[in-house]
């Protein structure tokens, strides 16, 4: 087939034409389990009625706005801000919005190093990351993301200054080395993600915690990318905050408007912002940042989170499809609804094979380094993370 759509695409009966639940339909007719929430950031599942219903409203009052210039906001999206400062913690309460996790990630790094053009310490622009990490794609994204380190020089050059640590052992010292290296007072904000999406490997508490102890002490910036595990699919709005790390930064997208709508935020701590507000304006940004569907839609996701008690459903529900999949046969890793199967010793080619062999089996999962991700929607029944661990062993065989 010749589609003038620029992506991997299958035969027409492999396109999706419609979604229920935790359910999506092909063309063909056939239905599959969602175990990979779209792309993880379908956290609600298909059509739900609350998002469905925010948006129309919204659609029907006012749909266009923007943040990029002038001083006239959309309501809604001042409410949005307002709603979602009101659950993250003492200090780390500035919002700027955006449209994607990787846009977002890119201004964590420019704006830190806005800052230390702002205060006086021009010599700060090293950004260290970890290999096996993904932050996004982009001119900022793709060298911060350290799977993709290979690509850094395809449409290069890309943003500089950007280096990676290990991931195997603690990341604390292995940032602490990189930055030694390079000189602790040139290193201006490391991105850590608290639980890295490509290859599942979770941060330990402690670990993170003297991580964020190297960076307080050092005056770096510690930016967490919470893309993925941010906005319930832990059990929490943050996978950092509930391990009793507060960052400086916090990046959340995917799960911000449950997928409905293109959004994204990045919140900064208190000390940044006095610094900065009353410096010319920090020249990043677009022209949908802050969109009124988008706040609305978000409005609507946090009502679900927290005011219907969703979010507190996530842990137990976890601990069920873990349950599961062990009982399968499969060793994981977890936090919540987000999963890690391992597959020792098997390539990217080897776990595409059997992510496909799951298609085949009903059920659509992602592949990461070594391991099959697994993120169903937060809205999954108990008996779904039965069915998901069932379909997975039927189709490893």
């Amino acid at each position: 087939m010749n589609h003038p759509l620029w992506h991997g695409i299958g035969v027409p009966d492999d396109f999706l034409v419609e979604g229920d639940g935790v359910r999506v339909r092909d063309r063909s007719g056939r239905w599959y389990l969602d175990g990979r929430s779209t792309l993880w950031h379908g956290t609600l599942g298909h059509n739900h009625p609350k998002v469905i219903a925010a948006i129309q409203e919204q659609l029907n009052t006012l749909a266009l706005g923007t943040l990029l210039i002038y001083d006239r906001p959309a309501e809604v999206t001042v409410r949005f801000a307002e709603a979602l400062a009101a659950q993250l913690p003492d200090g780390l309460r500035r919002i700027r919005f955006g449209n994607t996790g990787s846009q977002m990630t890119e201004a964590a790094v420019l704006l830190s190093r806005y800052h230390r053009r702002i205060t006086g310490e021009r010599d700060r622009t090293a950004v260290i990351t970890l290999w096996g990490s993904y932050h996004g794609q982009g001119a900022g994204a793709t060298p911060l993301s350290g799977m993709l380190a290979d690509r850094v020089d395809w449409c290069g050059p890309l943003l500089p200054d950007v280096h990676h640590a290990q991931y195997h052992g603690s990341w604390a010292s292995s940032i602490a080395k990189v930055a030694a290296r390079l000189g602790p007072d040139r290193v201006t904000a490391v991105v850590i993600e608290p639980v890295m999406g490509t290859t599942g490997v979770l941060a330990e508490q402690q670990d993170l915690a003297e991580l964020a102890k190297y960076c307080r002490d050092n005056g770096i910036h510690l930016v967490a990318d919470e893309v993925s595990t941010g906005y319930g699919r832990v059990g929490a709005l943050s996978r950092s905050v509930q391990l009793g790390v507060v960052p400086d930064m916090l990046v959340l997208a995917k799960g911000i408007t449950a997928g409905y709508l293109p959004a994204a935020a990045l919140v900064v701590n208190e000390r940044i912002y006095q610094d900065l507000k009353d410096a010319e304006p920090f020249p990043h940004g677009s022209t949908t940042d802050g969109n009124p569907l988008a706040a609305a839609a978000g409005l609507a996701v946090l009502d679900v989170l927290f005011g219907d008690g969703l979010i507190d459903t996530v842990i137990p529900k976890g601990e069920v499809l873990r349950k599961a999949l062990e009982q399968q046969g499969f060793d994981v890793a977890h936090a919540g609804l987000l999963q890690r199967v391992a597959l020792p010793g098997q390539t990217f080619d080897q776990v595409s094979k059997l992510r496909r062999a799951c298609e085949d089996n009903g059920l659509l999962v992602s592949a990461g380094l070594g391991c099959l991700c697994v993120l169903p929607p937060l809205v999954i029944t108990e008996d779904d993370c039965r069915e998901i661990a069932e379909r997975l062993g039927g189709a490893r065989g």
